[in-house]
């Protein structure tokens, strides 16, 4: 219930998830409470390069997650921080790194494992059609992480090419 007109300017409103936000007087603020994209550092291909603006402290997704929710521990991360090569199954198409920190900074281990992704390498048949189907990394990218219209987003290291990525 909220408060009295006369005690508006005396009761902390604290705005909960799915709440509209409200000024100290307890009317409805309508200036926006989020930065706009356009401020946010852009890729090659002009997305939102998500990863550059966690790195540049533009978001903190961690920070603002509740106790009950909080993703991975500190040392969880030292394990998952790693990249993993993915072999491209088409010789003309670059391969994938993998990138494990970036997603460790957003979503626990079982949000995708075992659920999305099989823990054992070459566990996965991954295929570009499953993928735009919603499957594997189609379960976010085009949805709620960047499109995977650009191809050479994820397939950036040339085929066969040497890397200390874990395969």
């Amino acid at each position: 219930m909220d408060p009295a007109p006369e005690d508006w300017p005396r009761y902390n409103y604290e705005k909960k998830p799915g709440e509209l936000k409200k000024n100290k007087y307890g009317m409805i603020d309508p200036s926006p409470d989020v930065v706009s994209l356009t401020y946010f550092p852009v890729d090659a291909y002009g997305f939102v390069d998500w990863a550059k603006a966690i790195n540049e402290g533009l978001v903190r997704p961690r920070e603002i997650l509740s106790e009950k929710v909080n993703r991975l521990k500190p040392e969880d991360l030292e394990k998952f921080d790693g990249e993993i090569l993915i072999r491209s199954k088409m010789k003309f198409m670059p391969d994938v790194i993998f990138p494990h920190a970036q997603h460790n900074v957003w979503l626990k281990c079982s949000n995708c494992h075992d659920k999305i992704f099989r823990k054992k390498a070459g566990g996965n048949d991954i295929t570009m059609a499953g993928i735009w189907k919603g499957k594997w990394c189609g379960r976010c990218h085009d949805r709620v992480a960047f499109p995977t219209r650009n191809c050479f987003k994820c397939h950036s290291v040339p085929a066969n090419a040497k890397t200390k990525a874990k395969n």
